[in-house]
């Protein structure tokens, strides 16, 4: 999320709070954040709402001695954050600045998350503070940045950060995208860009937020490319099928739109369920491509298997994912693939579509076929695209 909060002065923090909590980010760039102010009651902003949502929190001045406190731009983060760095933009007016800030999303990643609000002086302003922000992300196609650009996407800053980096409302927005002002929006200034290793499909949307402040944030929903899933950490909506205790073999079929690897499989596991699982890929046609025996996880929730060789998936081509379980009292929602399910660049396939998906077969653990009502049994895999 891109949120420029206008240091609280519209409304409460509790209020704008309760817009990003609404949203559940995992990040939030934040512009015109005072700490100790005398304007917004010697608060620290940032703190304050790190603490009403629960987020890791770093603060970067844009204005180091501003009004008894201090001014500038905040991250907002559900991950760890490891370091915060200010860098200077050519201003003509008021001193604006990059606030660059690595986060940790997993052992592997450490991404670099930049915040900015460029100034209001002009077009030749705008394209200089562009030019830098441009060279202080040069070589990080990790890098994420939100802000308020203070520039339609026609302008010549805008077209500029475009070379690098990629307009997350034009690969994944709907409608025009105008966020300010908020309560009728008639511009889109506010953006969230991604670097070039950020290919997997992406969404956005502008919240309706029209009371809190002056613009309407930006939430833009993104598939980490090195780790997907079909399924995520949704959960089902009958988490355990009481009506059928047999033993069985139940999956969904999948595909993916580019060629990978399969690293792990997994499946929703709620309670009641024997212990001792096997988890398997197959071919469509039923050829084992793996298979790997699954160790209890946090119950009732996901249960997660690494297999001992990542197995290659040719684009476009349909397997199945599937595990057995001795006893039934499996994850079962009814109609749940009668459409098509995306996220990233997986797909399970409409029930329709492929002659039945999920799939299932009764006994000791062969290649399930069977498809009843077009339930989604829950199983999945974890997957990385090819470089």
């Amino acid at each position: 999320m891109t949120y420029n909060i206008k240091h609280g002065e519209l409304s409460s923090l509790e209020a704008i709070a309760s817009v990003i909590q609404g949203q559940a980010p995992d990040l939030v760039a934040l512009q015109e954040v005072d700490v100790l102010t005398n304007r917004s009651g010697k608060v620290d902003q940032a703190a304050r709402l790190g603490q009403l949502t629960g987020l890791n929190f770093a603060f970067v001045p844009s204005l180091t001695s501003f009004d008894g406190g201090q001014y500038g731009l905040a991250l907002l983060s559900r991950y760890p954050i490891r370091s915060a760095q200010r860098i200077p933009l050519r201003s003509a007016a008021e001193q604006r600045v990059l606030a660059l800030v690595e986060v940790e999303l997993d052992a592997a990643h450490v991404v670099p998350v930049a915040i900015t609000h460029f100034g209001t002086t002009g077009a030749a302003e705008r394209l200089n503070q562009a030019d830098d922000v441009k060279a202080a992300l040069a070589g990080k196609p990790w890098a994420l940045l939100g802000g308020d650009l203070n520039a339609t996407p026609t302008e010549s800053s805008i077209t500029s950060l475009k070379a690098l980096l990629s307009d997350a409302w034009t690969r994944g927005g709907s409608g025009s995208g105008y966020t300010q002002d908020a309560s009728f929006p008639t511009r889109r200034i506010d953006y969230v860009m991604l670097g070039s290793a950020w290919t997997s499909p992406v969404t956005a949307a502008v919240v309706g937020a029209s009371s809190q402040l002056d613009h309407r944030p930006v939430v833009t929903t993104l598939i980490l490319p090195w780790s997907q899933t079909l399924f995520g950490d949704r959960a089902p909506a009958n988490a355990v099928e009481e009506a059928d205790t047999r033993a069985v073999e139940i999956g969904v079929r999948f595909r993916s739109n580019v060629a990978g690897t399969v690293q792990a499989l997994r499946f929703y596991r709620g309670t009641g369920n024997a212990n001792g699982y096997t988890a398997r890929l197959w071919s469509s046609t039923g050829t084992l491509l793996a298979q790997v025996a699954v160790r209890d996880g946090r119950i009732p929730g996901w249960q997660e298997a690494p297999l001992p060789t990542p197995v290659s998936l040719s684009a476009n081509t349909l397997y199945v994912v599937s595990y057995h379980t001795s006893n039934g009292l499996f994850a079962r929602d009814v109609s749940g693939l009668a459409s098509t399910v995306t996220s990233g660049n997986l797909t399970a396939p409409s029930s329709a579509s492929v002659g039945g998906n999920g799939v299932f077969a009764y006994g000791g653990g062969g290649f399930p076929a069977s498809s009843y009502k077009d339930a989604n049994y829950w199983v999945d895999v974890r997957f990385v695209p090819s470089p």
